[in-house]
């Protein structure tokens, strides 16, 4: 808050109060504690975001460019300009009306980067298709690494940093934004190519596709709230 106070030109003074804390030492505990507050303070630093109540926040998620390799950093930079500069536009079809938009560039480059990474046309669709897949499911906490983290395990993807990051997005302390939907979902879809045969990977294609248009005419978040059973999981672990 004071940043954003000294970014909007408002004046900052220190006042000195009779406040007592429970001070600590120099040891682990100490350290430890003075180190998250310094990650803290980082993050307070760095691009901002706003969720679905209005809050500002961190955006956390262009740590996930740096899972495995160019392609994910790639997408996962083209998703931060997104997060940075984007207008109120949100589907295929409201950025295409739009035009130059960072919602275009992202339909452009994420399955021109799949598409130079796995050099096959179904690779370019699963990395295109998974990303924004991802980035359709992050409208509430903990939901689209919860989704990350399921289809992770059995595409034989890294599942650290999403751990890592859980327990923020959850707690709305920070948000992953398009950069790091995206950039996970670009994952999956490139662990997709190496796993599937050619085969499995247009049957994958067809279902995100068919996600992708329903994500287009109606909310998939909408949708799995009025599903008993997958409603009880996405709550789980949520203020």
């Amino acid at each position: 808050m004071t940043i954003d106070a000294s970014r909007a030109g408002l004046g900052v003074r220190e006042l000195e109060l009779p406040l007592q804390h429970r001070a600590t030492g120099r040891d682990l505990h100490g350290f430890a504690h003075r180190a998250r507050q310094l990650r803290d303070t980082v993050y307070a630093c760095g691009p901002l975001g706003i969720n679905f109540r209005g809050l500002r926040l961190p955006l956390v998620g262009w740590k996930a460019g740096f899972m495995d390799g160019p392609a994910v950093a790639a997408v996962a930079a083209l998703g931060l300009a997104d997060d940075l500069w984007s207008g109120p536009e949100r589907g295929f079809r409201a950025h295409l009306r739009r035009g130059r938009t960072t919602g275009v560039l992202k339909l452009i480059g994420v399955p021109t980067i799949g598409l130079l990474a796995t050099r096959r046309l179904s690779g370019a669709l699963l990395v295109g298709l998974a990303a924004n897949a991802l980035n359709q499911l992050d409208t509430r906490p903990g939901r689209a690494l919860k989704a990350y983290l399921a289809a992770a395990l059995p595409l034989d993807a890294p599942v650290g940093i999403a751990v890592l990051l859980l327990p923020y997005d959850l707690r709305e302390m920070a948000m992953l934004g398009d950069a790091g939907s995206n950039a996970l979902g670009a994952l999956l879809g490139l662990k997709s190519v190496e796993r599937f045969t050619g085969r499995g990977r247009w049957v994958a294609i067809g279902a995100l596709a068919g996600l992708t248009l329903v994500g287009e005419r109606t909310s998939i978040g909408a949708w799995i709230e009025r599903t008993p059973g997958l409603a009880a999981i996405d709550r789980l672990g949520r203020r």
